[in-house]
């Protein structure tokens, strides 16, 4: 079988995806590895999911702690690999244990977690972060006396090759899923499913599920953390624990555990329940007002002038663009752009493509002044007025329509280089189409796009109350984080721009009521006309 591999271009995970891709070929498989622009693991987490569900790649390799609790719909994870080691360890000099570290004894670790556990076991600790990929420097600085001790994963030691540097493993509670690889695929490739299932290892597999169901049945306060560890010891086990970050006491709770992946998901179920009922919830929070009551269904509208629509962007071309047919909509950013340290430059090209504003305003913040004589072409009138106003002459942008697909359909074949400046969630399929057409077309990305941590209050209020009709998804990226923070409420309907935000949505299992490849806000205001009043 084909097996395209999706992995960040670190050297780290590259590593990782490769050991994965060489037992699939000693199974037969035939693997190739595609890699994305390197970015922080919650925005490549999402840059993965993303590819996988637009069809870029078949295949992602995770490490299941860093994975969001939230189950993605229309992904799976086809095997799970056997776990390394998941406890925590510290390096000090001199071998000076934990408990006898000197108040004010600086230690580096990533996590709050950890943080949390090691003031529980020594009061007196101070903490700097320690950044991804930087153990091997920080184990120097203890080396140096810089600071006193470094606390990270058994496995991450072993990885760098400093295991023997180990003064102590610790009697913490790790972050569920800490240790374990996760190999994730979409749910409808069956045929893959079935070939990845081989490298599953069963125990690993329940105590992850299981811990994880565990910590994704809580909703703690943003000042808690919560930790979980399935493990089996003659017989299967699992304990949680709701810790606040202060160090002081929390709640736990250990249950026997079934070996079947459905039984022990439902005792950890049962475990947060519990933690729920003593109080895990509400530490850290003050006393949450009673709701209020509302029996009386919601009824679809049938007017599109008496439509709330809800555009889950920022306020841009498309909002206003509904607001001139006279439409009630509200725009909202779920999504923070983020531009990227680039070291590429835009010299040595015939042509620059910019298929978004978000990637002109990332060249304005870039500070960037596009060569002279290139040609450049943009995916609509609102990304071509965004580069007007920086002075730039547009020589290529649809007329009658927007988005990628227009864009394609008037590229002329030809030779010679295309750069695109945009977005690292782009999607292959411009490139590749451009490449089609002749040109040596490449993606420079200068900017991510990244979930925020939780939707404006009240935002998530009106949609939890029904107060919106319809919501309006133009991206892929765009589908994951209204999915994420919002949830998909069966009440409102769904309308996707652009095949991205399509495939993503049938994908989740979201019903789309419905379809346009065309940007415009007249054509999708068309589209809901349709739809909502037959």
């Amino acid at each position: 079988m084909k097996i395209s591999l999706g992995t960040k271009n670190s050297t780290v995970d590259v590593a990782r995806s490769e050991a994965v891709a060489e037992k699939l070929r000693g199974l037969g498989h035939e693997v190739t590895i595609i890699r994305i622009p390197a970015a922080g693991d919650a925005e490549t987490i999402g840059a993965l999911r993303l590819g996988l569900m637009r069809g870029d790649f078949d295949l992602v390799v995770h490490r299941m702690h860093r994975i969001p609790q939230q189950p993605m719909p229309g992904l799976t994870f086809a095997a799970i690999l056997r776990r390394n080691d998941p406890r925590d360890a510290l390096v000090t000099m001199g071998g000076v244990t934990l408990v006898n570290l000197p108040e004010g004894s600086v230690i580096a670790t990533r996590s709050t977690l950890r943080r949390a556990q090691l003031l529980a076991l020594n009061p007196g600790l101070q903490f700097v972060e320690r950044t991804a990929g930087q153990l091997i420097q920080f184990l120097d600085k203890v080396r140096s006396g810089e600071i006193a001790g470094v606390v990270a994963g058994a496995a991450d030691f072993e990885a760098v090759g400093r295991l023997d540097d180990v003064t102590e493993y610790l009697p913490t509670l790790p972050a569920a899923g800490l240790g374990a690889i996760g190999l994730e695929c979409r749910s409808e490739d069956e045929d893959l499913v079935q070939a990845l299932s081989v490298l599953d290892h069963p125990d690993t597999r329940v105590c992850v599920m299981a811990e994880r169901a565990a910590v994704g049945a809580l909703n703690v306060a943003d000042s808690v953390s919560v930790a979980a560890r399935a493990h089996r010891a003659g017989v299967l086990s699992l304990m949680v624990s709701v810790l606040p970050n202060d160090g002081s006491k929390g709640l736990s709770v250990q249950m026997g555990m079934p070996t079947s992946e459905l039984h022990a998901v439902r005792t950890a179920q049962k475990a947060a329940a519990y933690l729920r009922f003593k109080g895990a919830e509400e530490i850290g929070r003050p006393p949450r007002p009673e709701p209020e009551e509302d029996d009386e269904p919601k009824q679809r509208v049938t007017e599109i002038d008496r439509a709330r629509v809800l555009v889950p962007r920022e306020e841009g071309r498309m909002a206003r663009g509904l607001r001139e047919f006279g439409l009630d909509v509200t725009a909202v950013e779920l999504q923070r752009r983020e531009v990227l340290a680039v070291s590429s430059t835009l010299d040595g090209a015939q042509w620059l493509a910019f298929t978004s504003v978000r990637a002109v305003e990332s060249i304005r913040d870039l500070g960037w002044t596009l060569p002279k004589g290139v040609k450049i072409a943009a995916v609509g009138a609102g990304t071509a007025e965004a580069l007007r106003a920086l002075g730039y002459e547009i020589d290529l942008v649809p007329e009658n329509a927007s988005g990628v697909r227009a864009l394609l359909d008037i590229w002329p074949d030809g030779e010679g280089t295309v750069l695109v400046p945009g977005s690292a969630l782009l999607a292959p399929s411009f490139i590749s189409e451009l490449q089609a057409k002749g040109w040596n077309a490449q993606l420079i990305p200068i900017y991510t796009m990244q979930v925020l941590s939780e939707a404006p209050a009240e935002i998530l209020d009106q949609w939890n109350q029904g107060f919106f009709d319809v919501v309006v998804v133009t991206s892929g990226s765009n589908a994951i984080a209204t999915g994420r923070l919002l949830g998909w409420n069966p009440d409102v309907l769904v309308f996707a721009v652009g095949d991205s935000a399509r495939l993503v949505l049938e994908r989740a299992g979201v019903t789309i009521a419905g379809y346009s490849d065309d940007y415009t806000p007249a054509a999708v205001h068309s589209l809901m006309k349709e739809v909502i009043e037959g």
